[in-house]
């Protein structure tokens, strides 16, 4: 059985904060606690994903690597803090390469589990995983959106 912590940051969770709690605690017992230190690359751009990271309790920067002609640049894409979460390809596709990196700003707890893991849930059970990928379309579409709003900005 999952912790409470697991349960308590999946219920805070910005993907899985609609479901119930019998359906949150079913991706519990997928879950792990990780910790990482501040400055701690957590995905590399260009690296294969497998895991998804929830944020429990920090802050992490998305930044993504750009080509300027003959210089190379970054740029932050977003930066999260609790309830956010990154690595979502990993249930949409696997293997999937990351199209940002991300760096913790501070020290930071995730809860993180195997994105193949809960594509199978939920294809086992349909109603909670049209709520889940419902959810994540609209998360996807939404970093995307700030992505090209940064890129705008960016000179």
């Amino acid at each position: 059985m999952a912790s409470s912590e697991i349960i308590e940051a999946l219920e805070d969770c910005e993907i899985f904060s609609m479901l119930d709690r019998a359906a949150i605690e079913q991706i519990a017992d997928l879950c792990t606690l990780e910790t990482y230190e501040a400055g701690d690359t957590v995905i590399s751009q260009g690296q294969y994903c497998t895991r998804i990271y929830l944020i429990a309790d920090g802050q992490v920067a998305l930044v993504r690597a750009v080509n300027l002609g003959q210089r190379q640049g970054e740029m932050m894409l977003d930066l999260l803090g609790k309830g956010r979460g990154m690595g979502w390809s990993s249930v949409l596709c696997e293997p999937c390469s990351a199209s940002a990196s991300a760096r913790c700003q501070k020290p930071t707890r995730f809860i993180t589990l195997e994105g193949a893991k809960l594509r199978t849930m939920l294809e086992e059970n349909p109603v909670i995983g049209f709520a889940v990928m419902d959810r994540l379309a609209q998360l996807v579409g939404n970093r995307l959106r700030a992505a090209y709003g940064a890129m705008d900005t960016f000179k």
